[in-house]
């Protein structure tokens, strides 16, 4: 695994999110993921109905680092900034922290935990 081909697996799961397109999200996000976004929790296949909602007109990811990595585990953080398309989901617009962790099970990579946090500066 390299940096790229990890990076590259983080855009796939926020395009889905963008695109509103559950199936892709599930994809690259185990079903039973533990995602905690916007002090929620629940699983990949939870948030996988959010995503078919999900407001995002356009985002960017700053700051991408690869923190732990393994054979079949890597631990990434970044900065993601959000821009929704409709002011009445500002909640989920702006600056963000992140983080993911992938895991590789039959030749496979998904997310198996992801978190945020906004930024308030």
């Amino acid at each position: 695994m390299n940096t790229k081909e990890i990076y590259d697996y983080e855009i796939k799961m926020w395009e889905s999110a963008k695109n509103r397109d559950p199936e892709a999200f599930l994809d690259v996000v185990s079903s039973d993921a533990v995602m905690v976004c916007g002090g929620y929790r629940c699983t990949g296949k939870e948030y996988s109905e959010i995503v078919s909602v999900f407001d995002c007109k356009s985002y960017t990811i700053e700051n991408f680092t690869v923190v732990n990595e393994d054979t079949c585990t890597v631990q990434t953080s970044y900065v993601i900034s959000v821009e929704v398309n409709d002011e009445a989901n500002s909640d989920l617009g702006g600056r963000f922290f992140v983080t993911t962790t992938w895991s590789k099970a039959s030749g496979q990579w998904k997310a198996v935990f992801n978190m945020d946090q906004r930024i308030y500066s």
